[in-house]
């Protein structure tokens, strides 16, 4: 099914072979297209494991308040605090990204994509990726394809600091290619390749709205300072529509402090009022690199680099949701950018 925009044309068709990037067509992740189905085996597991992963703060709460009671929890919550003590390095593990349970849950959440440009081998890009949204359920999946989407070059990726601070989140993360969210870490990164970053980071996740979706990028430069200074091949707008459909939080009132505390605060509920994510899809739209121009912080244009690049990025993220809104159903769903 054919759907015109403004500025392209898409196609829609199922999952083609890894080495292949057909640009301006939607593809449907592990084989799937828009009408297939999970197996009872693939959903059952998906979503035990999904709520594994998103609950896992509850569980760690749960296995605390055990080992007061009972010896069991208490030698399971000694391991898991134990491996807090090894170190997290962002290994890339191949293995571990093409694992057939990340599989379930791209089927779970009928993943799919849209490159608008190719990739090109031994670029270092910054994926500017958006929205959060309560959980970034959205750049997860797409982290676990990225040497799918993306064969020729590594990417890496930023996370909360906290979540290196939380037993079993660590690893997992590091495992994806993740490291805290420092400069240091991000240009560190930057040296071995791509980098993703979700700029709006632990703000988006109280920005929920029903009617529209609501983005924190006019006061995020950051990313934009570190890829000047280090002379990024570019840097790519990347939205993930339906990511914020997937859970909710409560208390709202929790935003503030969760921002300066740099750590989620509240409750994270989806089916049921439980921290079981909602069987929505996920469509990842990826936009054409902005080009940029290697500026030390030193010289005099830095600030009008970063001004520039900062102010493409805003212009090609608005024009990158408008072109494939109405392919995911959202043309009456407006972007904010705050």
């Amino acid at each position: 099914m054919g759907v015109a925009t403004n500025a392209t044309h898409l196609k829609e068709t199922a999952s083609h072979p890894l080495e292949t990037h057909e640009c301006n067509v939607r593809i449907w992740s592990d084989g799937q297209t828009r009408d297939s189905k999970m197996t009872w085996l693939e959903l059952v597991v998906a979503v035990i494991t999904l709520t594994a992963y998103t609950g896992w703060i509850h569980i760690l709460m749960l296995l605390g308040i055990s080992a007061v009671f009972w010896q069991v929890p208490r030698l399971i919550l000694i391991v898991l605090l134990s491996t807090l003590l090894l170190p997290a390095r962002p290994v890339l593990w191949t293995s571990f990204n093409r694992s057939w349970v990340f599989s379930t849950w791209r089927k779970y959440f009928k993943f799919s994509y849209l490159l608008e440009a190719p990739s090109k081998p031994g670029s270092r890009l910054v994926m500017a990726e958006f929205p959060h949204g309560v959980f970034p359920m959205g750049p997860l999946l797409a982290g676990t394809l990225c040497q799918i989407l993306f064969p020729d070059f590594n990417i890496f990726s930023l996370a909360a600091s906290s979540v290196f601070s939380v037993p079993g989140w660590r690893h997992f993360v590091a495992w994806m290619g993740s490291m805290p969210a420092t400069r240091s870490n991000y240009r560190l990164l930057l040296s071995k390749g791509s980098v993703a970053v979700i700029v709006g980071g632990i703000a988006e996740m109280f920005l929920q709205h029903p009617h529209k979706q609501i983005v924190k990028l006019l006061t995020r430069k950051g990313f934009v300072e570190v890829a000047v200074e280090e002379g990024a091949d570019g840097v790519v707008p990347v939205y993930h529509f339906g990511n914020t459909d997937v859970l909710d939080i409560f208390p709202q009132c929790m935003g503030r402090l969760s921002r300066r505390m740099r750590a989620a605060g509240g409750f994270m509920y989806g089916v049921a009022g439980l921290p079981v994510p909602r069987r929505k899809p996920i469509y990842m739209v990826t936009g054409s690199p902005i080009q940029i121009a290697k500026t030390s912080r030193n010289e005099a244009g830095f600030q009008a680099e970063v001004d520039r690049v900062h102010g493409l990025v805003v212009k090609e993220l608005q024009a990158l949701y408008d072109r494939h809104k109405a392919s995911f159903g959202w043309q009456d769903k407006p972007l904010e950018i705050q």
